[in-house]
This record gives C-alpha cells, structure tokens and sequence, in this order.
C-alpha cells in the first residue's frame, strides 16, 4: 500500500459517489444522506456510512488512527415495470460486484462485500423496491507523521547507544568518517 494513506472522509464520500455515476450512468440518482428519500427519481443508490470502528491490529505506525468504515447502500427501483423483481436483484448483483475490492482511487484497503439483501425496514422507502448492500473497508484518519517535505538531508550523523541524544553529539560520526566536533569538545 501507498505511504501515503491520508485521507479525509469527505474525500471518501465524494469518491463513491462519483465512481458509482461513472460506473452506471442509467442510476438517476447517486447520493449520500439524501433530504427527502420520498422524492426520488429511481433507479436510485444512496450511500450512507454507518459506522466506523477502531481497528488497532491495523496500526499503520504512522500517527495515523484505523478505522473500519461500514458503509450501507440501498438500491431503490420503483415497483412498476415487467419483472421488476428480477431486475433489482440482478442490477444489486451487479453494484455489489463493482464495490467489491474497490479503493475508489484513494489510498484505502478494498472494500468487502458484507451482504445484499433486501430492505424492509426504511419505511420512507415503503412505495419502492429496496435492497441494502453492506460493505467495509480499512482507512487511515489524521496526519501521516512520516510524510516529509521531500528535501533529502545533506549530512547524515550517527550515533551508538547508550551515547545519543543531544547531549551526546560529541561521540557521533558523519556518514563519511569524519568526527563531529563541538566547540570545546575533543
């Protein structure tokens, strides 16, 4: 995996969204937390992030915080049409194959492909049919403490323990051999 694993979660939000509509041009509507869930135009995806749970045996040691981000998409397609029952399975299908493994372009582990099944219980959604597709995914939250500036140094010193530290720079040696002196050291 990239170094670089900043991310912020906008950033992840705006990616799914946007991989999706590239993905599947016919969905009309490709949102997250939409306002009014009644007045849609379908076929819909609408994404929301459920949850994120910590996960230390993932520590990136790089500052960073791992997070398993859950994610919840309902697919909503409207009941008239000829076999509109068989349609949204094979259309969910087809969405959950596409989300599994994504990174979305973003330095993030691949998605997993928890479930697909369909979706009774968002009563706002009662006048279509719904299907939820559960998915997860590793990201790393916060600033990367390795990632520097790029200015290679210019003079490397090392040091030996016990004798490091500022108080010791007196026992270092510069990469080349030579030793480093301070002012009224030996």
């Amino acid at each position: 995996m990239n170094a670089d694993t900043q991310i912020t979660l906008d950033s992840l939000h705006q990616a799914v969204l946007d991989a999706i509509t590239a993905a599947f041009p016919a969905i009309k509507t490709v949102e997250d937390y939409p306002d009014d869930r009644q007045r849609i135009q379908v076929p819909a995806a609408l994404v929301e992030l459920t949850e994120l749970a910590a996960v230390p045996d993932d520590d990136p040691g790089t500052g960073q915080l791992a997070l398993e981000a859950q994610f919840e998409l309902r697919y909503v397609l409207g009941w008239r049409g000829v076999n509109q029952g068989r349609a949204i399975r094979a259309q969910v299908a087809a969405l959950a194959h596409f989300i599994h493994q994504q990174q979305w372009g973003l330095p993030v582990e691949p998605a997993r492909v928890a479930v697909c099944e369909p979706d009774e219980f968002s009563p706002e959604l009662d006048q279509y049919l719904v299907w939820r597709i559960d998915w997860s995914q590793i990201v790393h939250i916060g600033e990367n403490e390795w990632i520097d500036d790029g200015t290679p140094p210019t003079e490397v010193w090392v040091g030996v323990s016990p004798l490091i530290g500022p108080e010791h720079e007196a026992f270092y040696t510069r990469q080349d051999g030579s030793q480093y002196e301070e002012e009224g050291g030996s």
